[in-house]
């Protein structure tokens, strides 16, 4: 990436000081955009970066930047979820590098499942495009209960349950 003062790395324990950032920053971004993500709690993202299925990217100096965790259903399904990148920082290439970092530790710690991505935004539409990431109709996600329920606080959940 170009900005050098950036570091994109696997989060630790040490990172959970920026969780409400990250939640802050994920229910303004939804909302600008006039769609939304599954909202998640500053406790959950927590779990992530302490399971060691997150990825974090922070300035030399400790500013967080942004954010990416895993999340998996069946054993055989993996979701990068919850891409999040500090508004002074988009559009500078971070999303990118985050997308295949978590891409990579998806496939080290999962390396026969299916890695997949779930957007609504254009720009992730096209970072997943870039990696290759193919589109795929919901019939072949997951059928995991768990994955649906995690689902209901999406924007677009009563259609997609509504045409089945």
């Amino acid at each position: 990436m170009e900005n050098n003062n950036i570091i994109i790395r696997v989060a630790t324990s040490d990172d959970c000081k920026y969780s409400t950032t990250i939640t802050d920053e994920m229910a303004a971004s939804a909302q600008a955009r006039g769609t939304g993500i599954a909202r998640r709690t500053p406790e959950y993202i927590e779990m992530k970066i302490n399971e060691g299925k997150a990825v974090i990217a922070v300035t030399k100096d400790g500013e967080w930047v942004g954010f990416c965790y895993i999340e998996t259903w069946e054993g055989e399904y993996v979701a990068n979820s919850g891409l999040i990148v500090a508004p002074p920082y988009r559009k500078s290439g971070v999303a990118k590098s985050i997308k295949v970092k978590i891409f990579a530790l998806s496939r080290e710690k999962y390396p026969n499942a299916k890695i997949f991505g779930l957007t609504t935004g254009l720009a992730v539409m096209k970072i997943n495009s870039d990696l290759g990431y193919e589109p795929v109709t919901y019939s072949e996600l997951t059928q995991d209960e768990s994955f649906w329920a995690g689902c209901k606080s999406c924007v677009n959940y009563d259609i997609l349950m509504s045409k089945e």
